[in-house]
């Protein structure tokens, strides 16, 4: 080969390497650049207005497609804000208090619910401590993290059923000083209006008494009696009256966020059960 030959073909190779990375370094660019466009959540709030959130499929996919489906189905519609302690306000319970799980048939339409294949769902926790290194969401004012329930102070046997325990109920950061929950809560979006709402919420909202507090103990179901002991366990101040979220919409921009993974919820009245049968 000459000379002359082999001068053009080095030629054509460094202007291809140039031509790929460029447009290797022009994609990097965009993509570090480029608004990322995120789905938006709009809850009415009854007597109070509208809030809004953005949630953020780059932390927890997971728990964002569960927490769209559960919207699309209607399942926040009625839903009310409960309590609050310290740094939160907790969301996403029925209408007298009372955690209502979702269950299968709300992701299913083949499934009939209230048949014995429509059981109760959790999802897998999607936070640090539970083997997901992706979800480095900083718990502060604002963001909105998944409630689950912390088994593990009956055995630390159960820390991964305390993981994976979450569904529906949500927590709103009120404060701060929420890191603690950095890495053991799954974090996935964030208020983008209407904070001053739930400020005033959290500051206004008059805390249930404890003569009212116990008269609801009283009467609360068995199937209820797990709640009772979590509020008194992690300090959550239930509301005398709930404000209620009349209407849940989501706006996906046109973005398919797929079904969510679940899985068949611990059932923690059959654990109980079954271990006090043993010590018998």
């Amino acid at each position: 080969m000459s000379k002359e030959i082999k001068m053009v073909v080095w030629i054509i190779l460094c202007v291809v390497a140039i031509s790929l990375l460029g447009t290797y370094t022009y994609k990097t660019y965009l993509a570090k650049t480029q608004d990322i466009v995120h789905p938006e959540v709009t809850f009415d709030i009854q007597n109070y207005g509208t809030v809004k959130m953005e949630l953020y499929p780059e932390y927890a996919p997971n728990t964002v497609a569960n927490f769209i489906k559960l919207i699309q189905t209607g399942y926040y519609n009625n839903k009310v804000i409960y309590g609050k302690d310290e740094i939160c306000l907790y969301v996403g319970r029925n209408s007298e208090g009372e955690a209502e799980d979702p269950t299968i048939s709300l992701l299913d339409n083949s499934i009939e619910a209230g048949t014995d294949e429509d059981y109760k769902y959790s999802i897998v926790g999607e936070f640090v401590a539970n083997g997901y290194d992706q979800n480095t969401l900083r718990h502060e004012k604002g963001v909105i993290s998944l409630i689950r329930n912390d088994y593990t102070q009956l055995s630390h046997e159960l820390s991964d059923e305390s993981y994976n325990s979450g569904n529906a109920q949500i927590g709103i950061m009120l404060s701060d000083d929420a890191r603690v929950l950095n890495g053991v809560y799954a974090g996935f979006g964030r208020i983008i209006e209407g904070l001053d709402i739930l400020e005033k919420i959290y500051n206004e909202q008059p805390i249930a008494s404890a003569q009212s507090t116990d008269s609801a103990t009283a009467e609360v179901a068995d199937e209820t009696v797990e709640d009772v002991a979590e509020e008194e366990e992690t300090g959550i101040e239930a509301f005398a009256e709930y404000p209620v979220i009349t209407s849940a919409t989501v706006e996906t921009f046109g973005n398919d966020y797929g079904m969510p993974q679940v899985q068949e919820a611990f059932d923690y009245n059959s654990y109980m059960y079954d271990l006090f049968s043993q010590q018998q």
